[in-house]
């Protein structure tokens, strides 16, 4: 792996995702990534790629109901290509939040990884932090 840090777009899966998926589908981009999650079975494992894919998806919902963070620039104009259409999707903030709680489980290569790699509570932070910015949306 090449970039990983703690911030949602500070990986290059999540940047893969945005430009490949994202850009191309929009919307149905973000509902599949977070479905891809949710639709898994009670303890079934979540791959690393699955849960980045479905953590940008919910960073991009955050952002579209104006409950956003920090983006870098390099990301912004892409994230903001679709932002309305998803904001007209009511569901997905929901949708994040359940996907957001699989991807911080046991069950979770990426929960694996970051327990592992010394800062594991710079990335619960940051995914406290999306959470919490979710659970305002109204």
């Amino acid at each position: 792996m090449g970039a990983w840090g703690v911030g949602t777009f500070e990986d290059d899966t999540a940047l893969d995702w945005i430009e490949e998926e994202y850009s191309a589908a929009g919307v149905e981009a973000v509902r599949s990534a977070l479905q891809d999650v949710i639709d898994l079975e009670p303890g079934d494992y979540i791959e690393m790629d699955l849960g980045t894919a479905a953590r940008a998806a919910a960073e991009i919902v955050a952002l579209a109901f104006d409950a956003g963070g920090e983006l870098g620039s390099d990301v912004a104009e892409t994230v903001g290509e679709h932002s309305e259409q998803v904001a007209e999707h009511d569901d997905l903030p929901a949708l994040a939040l359940v996907a957001l709680a699989r991807i911080s489980g046991e069950a979770s290569e990426l929960a694996e990884l970051w327990a592992e790699s010394g800062d594991s509570s710079g990335w619960e932070n940051a995914m406290a932090d999306l959470t919490a910015r979710l659970e305002g949306v109204k």
